[in-house]
This record gives C-alpha cells, structure tokens and sequence, in this order.
C-alpha cells in the first residue's frame, strides 16, 4: 500500500525529525529523505510529496493526517480522535516520555495522576507552558511535584535500549512497551479507573499492535496529539520524566567521565568522535542509544 501526502516545508521538517533515527540513503536524487522502520517506508521527495509504504502505511498516513490537521482518507476503519473535554485540570492520568531525541541517555516514562485535591497545587506551579521549562525549573518543580501526585516511573537504561534494538524493537514499540506497563502500574494503585491520556506517538491500531504480545493490555486510553498542552496531567507526566531524565543524566556523566550532552547534533558528533578515539565504540553501549546515526557522523569524523 502506498499513500500520499502533499506537505509544506514546515510540515517535512517536523516529518524528517521525527524519523531521523532511521535515516536510510537513497540513490535516487529526486528523494530528499529516506526512512525505514520495521513496518513503514517514509519517503520525501524534493517537491515536499511524502510516501508512506509497507505493512503499516496506513497507519502512519492516518497518524500525520491527525498531527498536521489533514483530512482523512474516507474509510470507516479510520478512527478519527478527539478532544473530549475544555478542562485543563480535569480529573485524569496522563503519560508521556522524554529522552527518546538524546543520543546519550535513558528513556523515561511516566504515567501521572492528576486528583482533585492535588488541582489547587498544581495551579499554583505555573505548568501550562511546560515544555518551555529549564532543566533547572523541571528539577525545582518534579523535586515539589513527586510528593504531591500518585505517579508510576519506568526507566529504560541505554543497555537495555539497545539490547531491545537488537531484537527488533523500533522506538515506539519500546515507548508503547513502557506507557502500557507504567499507566497498568498506576491504575492498579487507585481504586477507581479513571480517564487516561497518552500523548500520541502512533495511530492508535498501531500502538496495540506493538503489544500484541504483550499482557495485560490496558485499552482504556484517549490519544491526543499535544497532550502536555491540553491536560495537566500529561504535562505533570512530563515534567516527572524530565526530572527522572535530567538525574539519570547527571549520573551518565559523573559515572563515565565526561561531560555528556543532551540531544543530538554536530555538537554531540564532535563529543563522540573522542570517545570513540579514548574508550573505543564499545564504552557507548552503556550511555548512548546505538541505533543514532551519530555514531556514524562521529566516525566520519574521525
């Protein structure tokens, strides 16, 4: 199956990004990007067209048309997800992740929720723009916040990463992996069910089928795009994550001798050429995800 996509240049580069980590080339010039995953091929061509093609095509298609605002294909297979309530401190659990775009360190998951005797707290925090934090302000705020909210954590350290990358999980199926056993987790300490909002990665079929092998699975769950944006709880579930993220972090660095950065890019190229030159290729598998294409930039530079 192939589908279609006629975009901006804005709406490529938020394509390119999201699935730079599996960069592929290409000898045909007329592409400008190449990915391929495990079930998809995304092609971008130079007029700003993107394919999706392969077992979950349609999937994908159907995840960017709900992400960039386009109209659906007509299909009543296709579920098209809304918003269900204005409330941004409604009574929820929200999940989300961080680390999955940082070449060195962990992944962090964290489920949150977000009651009525803890909204007045989580007001006063200041938390709407919470992706505009500092590293410092989110350690100020997850140091205040973790005694304050039920929550469920899950870290998934570089080597484990990476041993998981071996076996064939690409990064959502290891994110779907960690929201699903971190928002079980949460609800199995409350007494009641309440609403569950995860900020969407994937379509919503192609989330389940990750966990196709997987038990139990919860299912109750609403995916929204921009969750941090429109749920408190999701964004509590972020700052969590980025506390967690940033100690871990800090630890990598101490514990490996360098000054690690976050993220990727040129910066981070040039900083793991010299590790590779000092420790060899191997001293990353315990502090960096091995499936960037990092390591290759790093080693041209070399």
């Amino acid at each position: 199956m192939k589908l279609v996509l006629k975009l901006t240049n804005e709406e490529v580069k938020r394509i390119v990004h999201f699935y730079q980590d599996y960069h592929a080339d290409s000898k045909n010039e007329s592409v400008f990007f190449l990915a391929k995953t495990d079930f998809v091929t995304v092609t971008v061509y130079s007029t700003n067209k993107v394919q999706f093609q392969g077992s979950d095509a349609k999937e994908e298609y159907t995840m960017w048309c709900h992400m960039l605002g386009k109209e659906l294909p007509t299909d009543n297979d296709v579920k098209t997800v809304t918003k269900t309530s204005n409330d941004y401190y409604e009574v929820s659990i929200g999940s989300d992740e961080v680390g999955t775009g940082d070449f060195f360190g962990p992944i962090t998951v964290c489920a949150a929720y977000l009651n009525k005797e803890a909204v007045s707290f989580v007001k006063g925090l200041g938390i709407k723009d919470s992706k505009k934090l500092t590293d410092q302000k989110i350690l100020q705020i997850g140091e205040q916040i973790k005694d304050k909210v039920t929550f469920s954590l899950l870290t998934l350290h570089n080597d484990k990463f990476n041993d998981l990358f071996e076996k064939g999980f690409n990064m959502n199926k290891m994110k779907a992996y960690l929201h699903n056993k971190a928002i079980a987790s949460l609800v199995n300490k409350l007494d009641h069910k309440p609403k569950v909002i995860l900020d969407q990665f994937a379509e919503e079929k192609l989330y389940f089928s990750y966990l196709k092998d997987e038990q139990p699975v919860y299912r109750d769950i609403i995916f929204t795009t921009k969750a941090e944006d429109k749920y408190a709880s999701v964004a509590i579930g972020s700052i969590i994550a980025r506390y967690a993220f940033l100690k871990h972090f800090d630890l990598l660095s101490e514990s490996s001798g360098y000054d690690l950065l976050k993220g990727a890019g040129k910066k981070v190229d040039i900083l793991v050429s010299q590790i590779i030159k000092e420790k060899g290729e191997g001293f990353l598998r315990n502090i960096a995800k091995i499936n960037f294409r990092t390591i290759s930039k790093a080693k041209e530079l070399i």
